[in-house]
Parts: structure tokens; C-alpha cells; sequence
């Protein structure tokens, strides 16, 4: 939760020097060496423990296609289109996705009390969505009040719930695998790296363009490597949490960012994203709805 809600707040001072694109695509890059310098190590010191198979292997791959592209673009996308604590609000319906996944795929239960708790995260993100409509037409412009306004707000809704459901998708993989094969480091790492392999061939045609963009911005580029060193880090921590503890709590702690992001991003950024207090109590209830499903799912 630490290291992912420090990402999103680095990300929007990120993109004030590099678009989303070519920053997405660096990041994905910079989690490929250092997991395998990482896994090089744990391969030196101490061996694969057992488990390895075809299904693990596989199921780390697809989490890390899951994460790499589709959330990490999805969610780099609404952090510049509402900026990252409402993104990391949006990303904080991941673990009510990740519950009835696992209760479907993992038999991970959800009693009434998980029901109570997503119906209380569903206000609390329809309290948000009016806070980030109240804030859209206090910019005063026509777009902000018109039809066109509404349409990209909600664009970027959809970008962060569909992120939402892409990392959710990549909780199950990792959680089905790393209780086969106890390996967070090198599941990472193979996730890292089918993940830029998937990247990079979806963005070939405009990988001159990235390179030129990121060649222009070094401050830039070394802020986005940075982006997606921690980003490894964090994944690798959610995988070893899964070992011990049900997915859906593991990805509720882990995606309870903006109790992180919020204040950095108020006091760092200076309140840079005009946060309301409609905005705020939407966070807070869908926090508390995300908590009260899964922590009491957690006892079943």
C-alpha cells in the first residue's frame, strides 16, 4: 500500500515533463532488469523452491500481462485525466472485484456483512463521481459544463474501473500461482516480463516516437524508471502476501492507496487537483465498504 500510493503521486509530477504513453512503457521496462538482477541473487543464495509447473509459470504470465498493460496504461490514463487521488479512489473498487473472483475461481467466501460492504462502496464511489463533476464545472469553462465535459469525465471513470477489473484479474492469477509455486520474486519477474513483451508489441509503431519523447526528457525518464522499480517492488510484496492470507484481503491492503495518496498529494502537490469534500467523503466510504466486506470475508 506504502509503495503503490508513493507511485501514484510520483506519477502525476511525472507526467508534468512526459505524456502517460512512453511513461507507461518505461516504467514496464525498468521491472524487467531489476527483477532479474533480484532473482539472479535469490538463484545464487538460495535455489527455486518447489512447484514449478506449466499452470504457475503461465498464471504469473497472464497477472503480469493483466497489470503490466492493461491496468498500469488503464490506470496511468485516469490519473491524467482526474488526477491520482481520484484514481486511486476508482482503484480502490480492485479488491470488491477481486473478492467475487475469488469467490467464484478460489472459494474465498463472502458472507452478508461483504454484501453490507460493497453496497457502502458503491455510494461512496456514486459520493465521489459528484464531487469530481462538482469539480469539473467549478473550472467555469463550457466544456466542463456541456455535454462534452460529462463525456470525458465519463471516459475517465471508465478508464479506472476497467483498470480496476484488469487488476483484479491479475490478484487471482498471482494468488492461484504463488500457492502452487512459492516464488514472488521470479513470478514477478516473469510477470514484468511478459507484460513489456505485450507493451511493446502493441505500441511498435509508435515506439520511434516514445524514444524520441523519452530522449527529450531525462528528468523525465529517470522519474518513470524510478516509477517502475517500485512498482516491481510492490508486486512482489502483494505476491508474497497472497501466500499467507486470502487474495481479496491481500489486494484490499494493498489498493487502500488513498489513504496514502491523499495527503502527499494535498500537501506535496498543494492541493494541486482542487480536492472537495464531496471527493473526500466518497474515498472514505468506499475505504470503509472495501474493509468492511473483505476484512469480515477474510474471517470466513
Amino acid at each position: 500500500m506504502l509503495t503503490y500510493g508513493s507511485c501514484m503521486v510520483l506519477i502525476s509530477v511525472g507526467m508534468r515533463n512526459m505524456r502517460s504513453e512512453p511513461g507507461s512503457l518505461l516504467a514496464a521496462a525498468a521491472g524487467v532488469p531489476i527483477g532479474l538482477l533480484i532473482s539472479s541473487f535469490q538463484l545464487f543464495w538460495g535455489g527455486v523452491g518447489p512447484g514449478f509447473n506449466v499452470w504457475s509459470v503461465t498464471a504469473f504470465a497472464l497477472a503480469g500481462i493483466f497489470s503490466t498493460y492493461l491496468g498500469r496504461w488503464l490506470v496511468f490514463k485516469s490519473i491524467e485525466s482526474i488526477g491520482p487521488s481520484g484514481a486511486s479512489a476508482l482503484q480502490s473498487t480492485s479488491p470488491l472485484l477481486t473478492a467475487l473472483f475469488a469467490w467464484v475461481f478460489l472459494g474465498e467466501v463472502i458472507g452478508w456483512m461483504g454484501v453490507s460492504g460493497i453496497t457502502l462502496a458503491i455510494l461512496g464511489l456514486m459520493a465521489m463521481s459528484r464531487g469530481l463533476q462538482k469539480r469539473a464545472s467549478d473550472h467555469g469553462s463550457a466544456e466542463g459544463k456541456g455535454r462534452v465535459g460529462h463525456a470525458m469525465l465519463s471516459g475517465s471513470l471508465i478508464f479506472g474501473i476497467a483498470s480496476s477489473a484488469a487488476y483484479s484479474g491479475s490478484h487471482l492469477f498471482r494468488g492461484s500461482a504463488v500457492r502452487v509455486w512459492n516464488e514472488p520474486l521470479l513470478g514477478a519477474t516473469i510477470g514484468a516480463a511478459a507484460g513489456l513483451l505485450v507493451l511493446l508489441l502493441a505500441s511498435r509503431t509508435k515506439l520511434k516516437g516514445y524514444r524520441l519523447e523519452i530522449l527529450a526528457n531525462p528528468r523525465g525518464a529517470a522519474l518513470f524508471t524510478g516509477i517502475g522499480v517500485l512498482q516491481f517492488i510492490a508486486q512482489s510484496l502483494v505476491i508474497a502476501s497472497m501466500k499467507y492470507i486470502p487474495v481479496s484481503v491481500a489486494a484490499l491492503i494493498s489498493m487502500c492507496t488513498p489513504l496514502i495518496v491523499m495527503p502527499l498529494s494535498y500537501f506535496l502537490l498543494r492541493n494541486h487537483e482542487k480536492l472537495n469534500w464531496v471527493m473526500a467523503l466518497g474515498i472514505f466510504i468506499t475505504l470503509c465498504g472495501a474493509a468492511m466486506s473483505l476484512l469480515f470475508a477474510g474471517q470466513h
